[in-house]
C-alpha cells in the first residue's frame, strides 16, 4: 500500500512541474544614456566689458562752507554837529522856505519857520500877530513879485563879520551869549538880506531879519 502510493506522487510530480513553469525574471532595463555635459555659460560681452573697464575714481567729498559770521552790531552815527558841515545845509534850506513864503505873499505860513522873540529891523515881536500884520504892511511896499532870489549863503556869525563887517547894531543887540548862531544872507535881485538863526527844541529857527 505504501509502495503504491509513494508510485503516484512521483508519477504526479512531472505535472505538477510542468502546470507552474518557473517565473523567468524581466529582462533588466538598459541604462540611461548619460546626459550631455552641458556647456559652461557663455560670458555675456557686457559682463566682460564691465570687468575690464576701470573703475570710477571715488567722488571728491564737498567741503562743507564755514558758516557766514554774525553781522556786527549798528553802531548809531553820531549826531550831526555844526562841524560836520550838514548844519549849514539845514540852515540853508529853513532860510530857503522862509524867503520862498514871504516872496509869495505868505507871511502867517513863514511864522513855523521863526523863534519869538522875533526881531524885524529895529523892532521886536513876542507874538506872531502883531508880526504878521507889521511885515504883510512892510512887503505891500517893496513889490515882492518883482523879486528874485538867486542864492543864500550860510556862514556862522563870526564869520560874517570877519568877511562883511559887522551887522547893523539893531541886529548885534539881539545876539544870544553863548548860543551859537548862523547867519543866512539870502541874494534878492542882487540886494542882501540878513537872517540869523539859532538852535531850539524844535531845530534851527529865525530869530532877527534885516535887509
Amino acid at each position: 500500500m505504501r509502495c503504491w502510493s509513494l508510485l503516484l506522487l512521483l508519477s504526479a510530480a512531472p505535472a505538477l512541474s510542468q502546470e507552474n513553469p518557473p517565473t523567468e525574471a524581466p529582462p533588466a532595463e538598459a541604462p540611461a544614456a548619460e546626459a550631455p555635459a552641458s556647456e559652461s555659460p557663455r560670458p555675456s560681452r557686457r559682463r566682460s566689458r564691465t570687468r575690464s573697464e576701470a573703475p570710477a575714481p571715488a567722488p571728491t567729498p564737498t567741503p562743507t562752507p564755514a558758516p557766514a559770521p554774525a553781522p556786527a552790531e549798528e553802531v548809531p552815527e553820531p549826531r550831526p554837529t555844526s562841524r560836520t558841515g550838514s548844519e549849514p545845509e539845514r540852515i540853508r534850506k529853513e532860510a530857503h522856505a522862509l524867503v520862498d513864503s514871504l516872496l509869495a505873499g505868505d507871511v502867517r505860513g513863514s511864522v513855523g519857520y521863526l523863534a519869538f522873540p522875533f526881531q524885524l529891523e529895529e523892532r521886536r515881536f513876542d507874538a506872531p500877530e502883531s508880526l504878521v500884520a507889521t511885515w504883510v504892511k512892510e512887503l505891500r511896499n517893496k513889490r515882492t513879485d518883482l523879486v528874485t532870489l538867486y542864492d543864500i549863503e550860510v556862514l556862522p556869525y563870526a564869520e560874517l563879520e570877519r568877511k562883511y563887517g559887522k551887522p547893523p547894531a539893531r541886529l548885534g543887540a539881539v545876539i544870544p551869549r553863548g548860543t551859537e548862531v548862523y547867519a543866512a544872507v539870502a541874494n534878492l535881485s542882487g540886494h542882501a538880506a540878513v537872517i540869523l538863526y539859532r538852535q531850539t527844541d524844535d531845530g534851527w529857527k529865525a530869530f532877527a531879519y534885516t535887509d
